[in-house]
């Protein structure tokens, strides 16, 4: 196979959002965060040549402090998929995550996704855990229900705290932030916190925790939060709550990541019954030493 792999370049990125152009109906964000690869001294991005042409790309990012090598971003150009382009490329990431000492990689794909299932398995990883996301533009006529009383913002040293109380949230004693996991550590947790912020839910109906922030990367300002709940009546609590957070900062799309289980617990959200777009995901490891 006539194949280069090498870092990625300022000069490849106008090839990397062309090859990016159809995927996910053209709404891709690759193009928005690849320059930050470059500028990011946790970032290791690379790009395959076939026969001199830029075709696929990928990242390995260092999280955990070194602990993990995050693999993300792999994208193929689709007049040069089906060549064993992408699994070249998984088996890069690997070898240079072993060679940066890496103790495991990680990474995230969609459920309903069998290819690169199949090469996260082919380089032998496993799925450890699975979430459910769905995006909601909502209308200014939405309400939510009376504040919640068993909600409370918290610091982040308290957090630690609560992950260790509740060790059965946490399948994987991470935390999801955004697009990307973390071990649940007290650095991470402090990380976290400089940019979003963390709540508890303690009440008869359960335990819970969620973490949030506000996402200004374009098209438009959205609310993200990722929730752990104890039941589905904590995490329509939860749903709820962040409902009221994102239009006080008169914010109209809100981004949910949580536990698959409480797929069912939408039709019970009168404001939930129609949303934009869902997705699940799983997220694979393997440990390299």
């Amino acid at each position: 196979m006539d194949v280069l792999t090498r870092p990625l370049e300022e000069s490849d990125i106008p090839a990397i959002i062309e090859l990016t152009r159809t995927v996910w109906g053209g709404h891709d964000h690759l193009p928005r965060i690849i320059h930050g690869w470059l500028s990011d001294h946790l970032c290791f991005p690379f790009v395959l040549e076939y026969g001199s042409e830029v075709v696929t790309v990928a990242n390995l990012k260092s999280v955990d402090d070194g602990v993990t090598g995050w693999m993300e971003g792999l994208r193929v150009h689709p007049d040069h998929r089906e060549k064993g382009l992408a699994k070249y490329m998984t088996k890069h990431l690997v070898e240079t995550a072993t060679e940066k000492g890496f103790k495991r990689i990680r990474l995230v794909t969609a459920a309903d996704n069998q290819a690169p299932q199949k090469l996260a398995k082919g380089v032998g990883m496993g799925a450890i855990d699975g979430y459910a996301v769905f995006w909601k533009r909502y209308g200014r006529g939405v309400k939510w229900i009376k504040p919640d009383e068993s909600i409370s913002k918290v610091e982040p040293l308290q957090v630690l705290d609560f992950i260790r109380s509740n060790s059965i949230l946490f399948p994987s004693r991470s935390l999801v932030f955004h697009w990307d996991v973390y071990d649940a550590t007290t650095r991470n947790i402090e990380r976290i916190g400089k940019r979003g912020a963390f709540f508890i839910s303690e009440g008869p109906q359960g335990r819970g925790l969620s973490l949030a922030f506000r996402n200004d990367i374009p098209p438009e300002p959205e609310w993200c939060f990722t929730s752990y709940a104890s039941s589905p009546q904590v995490f329509e609590s939860q749903v709820n709550f962040h409902l009221k957070l994102a239009r006080e900062q008169d914010l109209r799309d809100l981004l949910s990541i949580h536990s698959p289980r409480f797929k069912e617990a939408y039709s019970d959200i009168r404001w939930l019954k129609q949303r934009g777009h869902e997705i699940e995901l799983l997220l694979f490891e393997r440990v390299l030493r």
